[in-house]
């Protein structure tokens, strides 16, 4: 249950690439945040392109299906149009992932939290089996 508490941040509030920025630390405090703005700004706008020139493509082999004189033209047509739309879903979900949901993950799995010290590498092992078996 931590783990699902901590995907949906509801722990440490880490709901998006800001929060990680201010988590980092004051060593990464001047360039950090400035830099995953700038990426999620890149990524928000690659899904508006991507979306619009799926669009436009999907609507003309839509046209060019529907013009098609020949069944062997129409499926292939077809065919086309279903990979067009299979791919604009696909990378709209990537994005929508890295840009809204990735953060939590990684909070989640605690790449976030200061690295402990100290400690051998059996305890760390027991450590991550239990994160992982607590799913």
């Amino acid at each position: 249950m931590n783990f699902l508490n901590a995907l949906l941040g509801k722990v440490d509030g880490i709901n998006s690439w800001t929060d990680v920025a201010n988590k980092a630390g004051p060593q990464f405090a001047a360039w950090v945040p400035q830099l995953l703005e700038v990426l999620s700004t890149v990524l928000w706008v690659l899904l508006a392109l991507v979306g619009a020139a799926g669009g436009i493509y999907a609507l003309y082999v839509g046209i060019k299906m529907a013009r098609a004189d020949s069944a062997e033209a129409r499926d292939e047509n077809k065919k086309r149009l279903i990979n067009i739309i299979v791919s604009i879903v696909v990378v709209i979900v990537l994005i929508l992932f890295f840009n809204l949901f990735l953060p939590m993950v990684l909070n989640a799995f605690g790449v976030f939290d200061p690295p402990k010290t100290g400690g051998d590498s059996i305890k760390m092992l027991v450590e991550t089996t239990k994160t992982f078996l607590h799913l």
